[in-house]
């Protein structure tokens, strides 16, 4: 099972590794259309918003994948631990 986890794990660390600062990239340049749209751009300032909230919360899920993972480790080792000595 741990290596099945492990394996699910490694994509989005090599995802976030290898290309990580394309989202903030991605983020910033949809932002910054954004803040220089017109007025009248109103459409297009929501879809630039909206790709960027998307990109954000998709690196947000990634992270949120690996935090999780190592968290359940460590407590998976302490558990190990405090069995083995007590």
């Amino acid at each position: 099972m741990t290596d099945d986890r492990e394996q699910q794990i490694r994509r989005p660390r090599e995802v976030l590794s290898d290309a990580g600062w394309l989202f903030d990239d991605f983020v910033n340049a949809e932002m910054r259309k954004v803040l220089v749209s017109q007025p009248e751009d109103r459409d297009a300032r929501e879809e630039s918003y909206r790709r960027a909230r998307v990109a954000t919360e998709m690196k947000a899920g990634l992270e949120s994948l690996i935090e999780n993972y190592e968290a359940d480790m460590r407590l998976k080792e302490r558990r190990l631990r405090s069995a083995a000595s007590g």
